[in-house]
């Protein structure tokens, strides 16, 4: 195998560790990827087996932590429900300029942010048609109404509970 850079040979060293810069991910390990070093120019490319496995893991592993995402995981976690910053924001309901705060670390997300995004991820199927993302695609700012919403038990509970408009909301 010849090196892409300079033509020299390469080595090959199975089963290394190597942080995982390439994906964004500084503060992450990746053990038993192969990497292949050339001897003439020093150059290394990493072969990384099933990345969206890996993404998926790693994606697991931010959303479970017990603390505040990290800038990278943001962005990280961005990328993998695979949204711009654009349409980020807007599901966020936030400025794109805050979502880039918030992945560069010049503003830290706040709490209730962080577990929205959590929850966009747990909640995200590759489906253009996906019911949170209608739903948050169709929130606005405007106030709450003095009466937001009346149910009622119908029937002595036979028929189950229905909103004012009438539509079936749940079986009692």
């Amino acid at each position: 195998m010849k090196c892409d850079e300079c033509g020299g040979p390469m080595t090959v060293e199975p089963n290394a560790v190597r942080r995982y810069d390439l994906g964004g991910l500084p503060h992450v390990e990746l053990h038993g990827v192969e990497v292949m070093r050339c001897t003439a120019c020093g150059s290394e490319t990493i072969a990384i087996p099933r990345v969206a496995q890996l993404h998926r893991v790693l994606a697991n592993r931010f959303v479970n932590q017990h603390r505040m995402l990290a800038p990278v995981e943001i962005r990280f976690l961005r990328k993998h429900i695979g949204l711009t910053g654009a349409d980020f924001a807007q599901k966020m309901g936030v400025a794109r300029e805050t979502v880039s705060r918030w992945e560069t670390g010049s503003n830290p997300i706040g709490a209730l942010a962080d577990r929205l995004l959590r929850m966009l991820v747990v909640h995200h199927e590759p489906s253009e048609s996906y019911v949170v993302d209608d739903l948050l695609s169709e929130l606005t700012d405007a106030p709450a109404p003095k009466k937001l919403l009346s149910v009622a038990i119908r029937n002595g509970g036979k028929s189950g509970w229905e909103s004012e408009s009438g539509r079936e909301l749940a079986k009692a």
